[in-house]
């Protein structure tokens, strides 16, 4: 489905009733060299994190998936640091 929409004197842009009946009322905006797209958000980011990679986090918990996050982010910034 194609729609046309313009943006307003202060930046906002209706999003069709259809659509938003279909995919939600949030969304996020992503800017791309040619273009900007906007993304579906999941009233359960964590829902939508499991749709979007599938089983890969399969049978762990929402603790241990912040907790390898996080020390992936601490290891990246200390050798980022180091370089």
């Amino acid at each position: 489905m194609s729609k046309r929409a313009e943006a307003d004197d202060r930046g906002r842009i209706v999003i069709p009733h259809e659509i938003r009946e279909r995919h939600g009322d949030r969304y996020r905006v992503v800017e791309l060299e040619d273009r900007i797209e906007l993304i579906p958000l999941n009233d359960d980011p964590i829902e939508g994190l499991r749709d979007a990679v599938g089983d890969a986090f399969d049978g762990r918990s929402i603790d241990e998936i912040k907790r390898e996050a996080r020390e992936t982010a601490r290891t990246d910034a200390i050798d980022d640091a180091s370089e």
